[in-house]
């Protein structure tokens, strides 16, 4: 693999797909496709973002295994090649881990996300041997995800980065650290050796260091914003792109950690974010709750005070 050339494959807005339900709870598939299909017909396309299948937005930990095949089938079906698809793999199994990548290789994903096992917390022994097994069991680039923040028990430092590219089908870095020096260290010292997906909330500083993307919920409500945001940054308009992020990603971000504490899914915040701009994919699945109507009418007012087009309840004219 070459990771000169997968840079562009996971350039841009990385942005993590919700995944669609029923009022049963069961998938909707046919909800999954119309929503890549916006991200396409909006302008999005490799080079600009990438489409994350399964993530943690995705509630990927309350699916089960053929469930979790089924969305990234139809999302990589959707994508047609016109934007990079990439298959969150993350689980408690090694070898659920390898079934799901291998499949993703099978279907033609650009990559997949990986992360450390959770609840039994692993050693960092542990979760390099996993990547190699991984790397062995399938040949895709893997984009690996640091989620220092989840109580795995691993942490990826400046030295285990460096051990990182020693594992060939290691494509990307998708980048956050407890410790903003650290945080910088990697992307100054690493930027250049692997693609870097920030992931910490940074997206002018990480890519002035050599970032080649960023984490991004925000195009789901506003699909413009998030192209926009990325030609403020190709541009090197520092300016533009921090004003843009004052507007609408900070507020978005003060209410998202506010709906945490009101339930522990990532889906909610999304989906609540979509029923709004008049593109509903349903409830988030047990154990996480739907949004309060308090706290969607503080999401509705963000929303329309960023300019964000089509918001349910907007006065006429609102948005741009």
């Amino acid at each position: 693999m070459n990771r000169a050339e997968f840079r562009e494959k996971v350039s841009g807005n990385y942005i993590a797909l919700p995944t669609p339900f029923h009022d049963d709870f069961s998938l909707d598939l046919a909800s999954l496709r119309r929503l890549v299909r916006r991200q396409i017909e909006a302008g999005y396309r490799t080079g600009n973002g990438v489409l994350l299948a399964g993530g943690a937005a995705g509630e990927f930990s309350v699916l089960d295994m053929d469930e979790r095949k089924q969305l990234a089938q139809a999302v990589v079906e959707e994508a047609a090649g016109d934007i990079s698809v990439v298959v969150g793999v993350q689980d408690t199994s090694t070898l659920r881990i390898q079934e799901l990548a291998q499949f993703a290789q099978e279907i033609g994903a650009d990559g997949i996300q990986i992360s450390p096992p959770y609840y039994e917390p692993p050693t960092a022994e542990d979760y390099f041997e996993l990547l190699q097994s991984v790397s062995d069991a399938a040949d895709i680039p893997m984009i690996v995800y640091n989620t220092w923040w989840t109580g795995t028990g691993v942490s990826l430092e400046h030295e285990q980065i460096a051990r990182l590219l020693e594992i060939s089908n290691v494509g990307a870095v998708k980048w956050s650290a407890s410790d903003h020096s650290a945080y910088e260290s990697v992307l100054r010292d690493f930027a250049g050796k692997v693609p870097i997906v920030d992931n910490q909330l940074s997206e002018v500083w990480s890519h002035m260091l050599g970032a080649v993307g960023f984490t991004s919920h925000l195009p789901l409500a506003w699909p413009r914003w998030g192209l926009k945001l990325w030609q403020a940054l190709q541009s090197q308009d520092y300016v533009a792109a921090t004003e843009m992020l004052s507007r609408f990603r900070i507020p978005y971000y003060r209410l998202f950690y506010k709906a945490y504490a009101y339930s522990g899914s990532e889906g909610h915040f999304d989906k609540a974010v979509l029923d709004l701009v008049g593109f509903p994919v349903g409830p988030p699945r047990p154990p996480g709750r739907a949004l309060p109507p308090s706290l969607c009418d503080e999401i509705r007012q963000m929303l329309i005070e960023a300019g964000v087009p089509n918001v349910a309840g907007a006065a006429k004219g609102a948005g741009q």
